[in-house]
């Protein structure tokens, strides 16, 4: 990798399968099942001020969230909150009690498997605490095969994908449970990080 920038994405798991991972990679991450966060990392070719990555099969753009975008988080996040209102809580930005509140919507079946707006909404709580915990903050993300909204690390290329985290998961069945996802998913992110050794 000398003398390219270095991309680090979370396993996509974003808005819907248009969005794909950059398809040079290595990977650093492993999935042993069902659900754990796979990293990799990929060739950054290009400096331009919204394009991060480029090559002949591919492009990325990098950008901020738009009035449209901001309005719809907002309503998604309104979403949750009145699905955590049936259980007499609210979001409340606190890590422990709002990851302890999405997982009781899950367990008491609030929420179907079906309904992939609701559990698309959830994942964005979610990556709403992943990026209060890592410093990182919401952008537009866009390559060939569409548009995401990706938490980003200050302005270098460290991305997360968090939006479909719970959806896919329970699209497959899969009973992982939220707070040891959102534990591995720091810890694999962190050591990443620029000045990771201090980073708490």
């Amino acid at each position: 990798l000398t003398g390219s920038k270095q991309v680090f994405m979370m396993s996509q798991l974003s808005i819907s399968a248009r969005v794909s991972q950059l398809h040079k990679a290595v990977f650093f991450g492993f999935a042993k099942r069902i659900g754990q966060p796979m990293i990799t990392l990929a060739l950054s070719l290009s400096t331009a001020s919204l394009c991060d990555a480029q090559s002949a099969d591919f492009e990325v753009l990098v950008g901020p969230l738009t009035a449209i975008d901001l309005q719809f988080m907002d309503r998604q996040r309104s979403r949750v909150e009145a699905f955590a209102n049936r259980l007499g809580r609210g979001l409340t930005g606190n890590v422990d009690r709002d990851l302890d509140t999405l997982q009781r919507i899950l367990d008491e079946h609030i929420v179907s498997a079906s309904d992939t707006l609701t559990l698309q909404a959830m994942g964005l709580v979610f990556g709403d605490l992943l990026g209060d915990r890592l410093s990182m903050h919401w952008v537009v993300y866009r390559d060939r095969k569409g548009r995401s909204r990706a938490l980003r690390f200050r302005d270098l290329d460290v991305f997360l994908f968090p939006i479909t985290m719970i959806s896919r998961r329970q699209e497959l069945g899969s009973d992982r449970r939220l707070r040891p996802l959102f534990d591995e998913t720091v810890a694999e992110t962190k050591p990443r990080l620029p000045g990771a050794k201090w980073f708490h």
